[in-house]
C-alpha cells in the first residue's frame, strides 16, 4: 500500500518535482531522492502489524518547510493505510 508514498502522483513531489524513488521488496524499504531532500523509508513486521519508519533530510535551506512536508507524509500516510 504504500509503494505510492513517494510515488509519480504523490503530493511529496509538489515540494521536489524531481523526486525519484527506489523500491526493495526485499528489504521492505524505499529511498528517495531530489534535487532538494532525500528520504529514506523502511516497513518493520511486528505480527499482524507493522511499523513504517520515514527519516527525511532537508537542507537548511528548506527548514521552514518541515512542517508542511511532515504533515503532507503524515496525511498521504493516513489515507493509503486506512
Amino acid at each position: 500500500r504504500i509503494k505510492g508514498l513517494f510515488g509519480e502522483s504523490s503530493d511529496i513531489k509538489k515540494f521536489d518535482p524531481e523526486l525519484k524513488r527506489q523500491l526493495n521488496d526485499s528489504t521492505l524499504s524505499c529511498s528517495a531522492k531530489g534535487s532538494k531532500f532525500s528520504a529514506e523509508m523502511k516497513v518493520s513486521p511486528s505480527g499482524d502489524q507493522s511499523q513504517v519508519n520515514i527519516e527525511v533530510d532537508l537542507p537548511f535551506l528548506l527548514a521552514a518547510f518541515k512542517g508542511q512536508i511532515k504533515s503532507t507524509l503524515e496525511k498521504k500516510l493516513g489515507s493509503l493505510l486506512s
